[in-house]
This record gives structure tokens, sequence and C-alpha cells, in this order.
């Protein structure tokens, strides 16, 4: 598994130094750096990247995962008061696909308070020495998180529950007569519809995650070519869990989308 970390720096020079010192780990294979962005939030709270241009110390590595966790911090208010604000379900829907969770997002936000910067990086690591003592020089408050992948099973639960309601509905259009049949028509096809949604999710994920692998592996293959003795050997495991990871994810989504066509007949 991978890791995301922020660092929390006063001022945009320390952040950018920061960035560099970033690069430079992940150049001596102390990390593995997979993308990264450096962050400003602004006096009215609204987060903006830094470094979307190429000259940018990460270029364009930011990419959609990394992005859905920077639109948390830059929620209007935050997390806690998503609900009051109406902006909880988008917030949900960033938490899921960035894979964090609350308590992390709380710690970060409560540090990462207007006028300040961050680094926000998903990155490979084995020690947290390396990084912890170039960021702590630069005045940094280091938090990290593993990346825990949580939407598929959003996903399979999601198939489950409208598999059962289009079941149900179909039993009760078949015992139905004269309006009420039609009015369950109409519910059978937009429960098809949410199914046939669904369905796509499904191979536009499994598509995400092969680009993704495909990614780091290269990315992990750069560290192994660099690395040497036990160093080396961890990041070659972390390549072999990667491929495992992949496997077992896709046919359990694939699993899912037989499910969805089963329910569609």
């Amino acid at each position: 598994m991978s890791k995301y970390i922020v660092v929390v720096l006063n001022d945009e020079q320390s952040a950018y130094k920061g960035a560099l010192a970033l690069q430079e780990l992940d150049n001596d294979a102390s990390i593995a750096l997979y993308e990264g962005a450096v962050v400003a939030k602004d006096a009215e709270g609204k987060v903006r990247v830094l470094d979307a241009e190429e000259e940018g110390p990460f270029g364009t590595l930011a990419g959609m995962l990394l992005g859905s966790l920077i639109g948390v911090f830059g929620g209007p208010i935050g997390v806690a008061m998503g609900a009051a604000t109406g902006s909880l379900v988008g917030l949900v829907g960033d938490t899921v696909r960035a894979g964090v969770n609350d308590d992390f997002l709380a710690e970060v936000m409560e540090t990462l308070t207007p006028g300040k910067f961050a680094l926000v990086a998903e990155i490979g690591e084995h020690w947290t020495t390396p990084l912890d003592t170039r960021m702590e020089a630069l005045g940094g408050t280091v938090f990290r998180t593993w990346r825990i992948d949580v939407e598929d099973e959003q996903l399979e639960r999601n198939i489950q529950a409208n598999r059962l309601e289009l079941q149900g509905l179909k039993d009760e259009w078949n015992q139905a007569v004269g309006d009420a049949k039609e009015k369950l028509k109409a519910k059978i096809q937009a429960t098809e519809a949410k199914l046939k949604a669904l369905d796509d999710r499904i191979e536009k994920k499994i598509e995400t995650m092969r680009k993704e692998y495909d990614a780091k592996v290269e990315k992990l293959n750069q560290q192994i070519a660099k690395a040497e003795g036990d160093l080396k050997s961890k990041y070659e495991k972390a390549r072999e869990d990667l491929k495992t990871d992949l496997a077992q994810r896709s046919e359990k989504l694939k699993q899912a989308g037989h499910l969805v066509a089963e329910a569609l007949k």
C-alpha cells in the first residue's frame, strides 16, 4: 500500500524547498514519489494548486485521486461543517475516492489554516526518518496516512442493493394490475438505469486501476534500479504486492459486473 503525506509549511518559499526535497528523496530512492502538488490556502479558506504548470517542482504529477484529497482540504468550511453548508455529499465522495479517513483530514485541516502552504503527495515509504528530517528542517509539520481503497466495496454494495430492489419491483409488477403496473414499470426502468450506470463505473474503475498500476510499476522499477540490499528487496515486494492487489480487485469488480448483467436479463 502507498501513503498520503501532507506537509504543512508557513510560507511559499519553504513549500517549494520542501517539494525539491521530496524530489531529492525520490532521486536517491529513499521514497517513491508517485504524485504530488504544492498548495496554498487563501484568506477565504480555499485551496489552490501552485505547481500546475510544467515548470513547477512537481510538473503535472497531481492526478485525479490526489485532486480528490486536495478538494477536501479546499472545502469552504471543511469536513466538520460539510452538512451545514450542503457540501457534505461532495466531500464524502472526494474522501471515498482518495481513500482517507476523517481523523487524518481533521488533523490536517486544523493545521492547514488560511495563509499556510502544504505539500500533498502519494508516496511509497519504507522508513519515515529521511522525509521527517528534511521537512522538520524547513519548519514543516508532517501528516501521514495509509491510502485505503474503499470505492470498490461501495460499488459492490450499491450493485447488490439495486439488484435486490429490481427483483422486488419485478415480483410486485407480476402481481399488479392497471395503473399500478405502469407505475411499477417506470420504477423498474429507473432501477435498471442505475445498474447500467454502476456497470459503466466498474469499467472505468478497472481502466483507472490499470493505468495507475502501470504508472506505479514504472516508478518502482526506477527505484529498484537505484536501490541496494534490503531497500531494493522492499521495492521489489511492493511491486509484487501491486500486481496481486490489481488482480484481486479487478476480479471482484468483474464479478460485480456479471451480477449486473444477470439482473438486466
